[in-house]
């Protein structure tokens, strides 16, 4: 999903306060058992921080690299947009939001999946519980 996103070639759109708001609202609506709107706007963020990700990983890029191929995915880019999304946890935690949801929606195979997507965005040095152990531990998804 994410060299598909990344393909497309779209450009970032939200600012830091549109960023938040969107994310608060995602939260309301799954607190409050709106688990479609919920799951659209998670959506939304994923993709949000995707084209950052490929706007951060183009500036580390040679432009002739984009001036032949706009839309060429090399090794290093998909590695420099891959470290982008680790710099913090946003993505590890939308990830985790979707999963919870896509878990009370009945789908736990779909939940497993962007469970395991959502450690492999968990930032270096951060000190989480480990989740392999909580992911065999819960047994709503094992």
């Amino acid at each position: 999903m994410l060299q598909k996103a990344l393909k497309r070639g779209d450009v970032s759109i939200m600012n830091a306060q549109e960023f938040q708001e969107t994310f608060d609202k995602a939260a309301f609506y799954k607190k409050n058992g709106e688990l479609i709107n919920a799951l659209a706007l998670y959506r939304e963020l994923y993709v949000e921080l995707v084209m950052e990700a490929a706007d951060y990983a183009k500036c580390l890029e040679r432009p002739k690299t984009y001036e032949a191929n706009p839309k060429a995915l090399t090794p290093q880019f998909l590695h420099n947009a891959g470290e982008y999304l680790r710099s913090d946890n946003l993505m590890s935690l939308i990830l985790n939001n979707i999963c919870v949801i896509l878990a009370e929606a009945g789908n736990k195979d779909l939940a497993r999946k962007y469970f395991k997507k959502s450690i492999k965005y968990i930032p270096g040095g951060t000190d989480y519980p480990d989740y392999e152990m909580w992911l065999k531990d819960k047994t709503s998804l094992s």
